[in-house]
């Protein structure tokens, strides 16, 4: 019961506060502006300023300045929001032998940490990966992973991925992504590589993407099968309230409203 809301005589699940490692939502940022930030990053007492932790920013490339992306990280960590910049610039990076310059700048922007996906290019061999990660740790910055493929166009292996988890968790790695597009798939035809994941007991370790295709009946899905304290990643801004209402246990259409029927308390 949250007392300080409007509704504060009226009950419905909460989360567990920030700093957190479960229920959190991470989500896709694509440029708003610095005004409309002020607003979005709010300390007022709402699901956007509660379930948001770690937002991502794409487009970083060549088209927004250095000075525009300090402010906005600036106004997310005054909410106690950090930030990390998507994988595709790190994807450029390794292309263009450019990662040790690319590592500084992300720590120089004020980003808490760099994503290291392999989703479109050929994955990196295994000694130079974990290189990789020992550089950005030890150079103050959290260090996200990721498994699965943008275009599917690898076998998804889950007892591979499994082990790559596990590996990860031991180098020091703070969350790792499972493609949106896989989870697609999976849910489509057969979740058994999504059970094998789940059963490892790492949840807290793990953000489901959601992506842009059907994100709140994926975000259904995933709530109902592995339980509503699982992260979320890859959540559009128009997306995040109704993902924070589907994790409450049903308080949403998607979810059939299964908090009012009795399934969800």
């Amino acid at each position: 019961m949250n007392k300080s809301s409007a509704f504060g005589m009226l009950e419905v699940l909460q989360l567990p506060p920030k700093p957190r490692k479960n229920c959190m939502i991470l989500m896709s940022e694509v440029g708003i502006p610095l005004r409309a930030n002020r607003r979005y990053s709010s300390r007022s007492p709402r699901p956007l300023s509660t379930t948001r932790r770690s937002p991502t920013m794409l487009g970083l490339s060549d088209r927004l300045s250095a000075a525009w992306i300090k402010k906005k990280v600036a106004l997310y960590n005054e909410a106690n929001i950090e930030v990390v910049p998507g994988g595709i610039p790190f994807q450029l990076a390794v292309i263009q032998h450019k990662v040790d310059d690319y590592l500084k700048a992300v720590r120089d922007l004020g980003f808490a940490g760099v994503e290291m996906s392999e989703d479109t290019m050929q994955p990196l061999a295994t000694g130079y990966r974990e290189e990789l990660i020992a550089q950005a740790l030890g150079m103050g910055l959290k260090v996200m992973t990721e498994m699965g493929r943008k275009n599917v166009d690898i076998p998804f292996d889950a007892d591979e991925v499994c082990k790559q988890i596990l590996r990860d968790i031991e180098l020091g790695v703070s969350k790792i992504y499972l493609e949106s597009s896989e989870i697609q798939a999976m849910t489509r035809t057969d979740p058994k590589a999504l059970d094998t994941i789940a059963a490892l007991g790492r949840n807290e370790y793990l953000l489901f993407e959601l992506g842009l295709i059907e994100p709140q009946e994926k975000a259904a899905w995933l709530v109902e099968r592995y339980g509503f304290e699982i992260n979320f990643a890859s959540v559009s801004p128009a997306d995040v309230v109704a993902v924070d209402a589907i994790r409450r246990r049903g308080m949403h259409r998607k979810s059939h409203y299964s908090f009012m029927a009795g399934k969800g308390a």
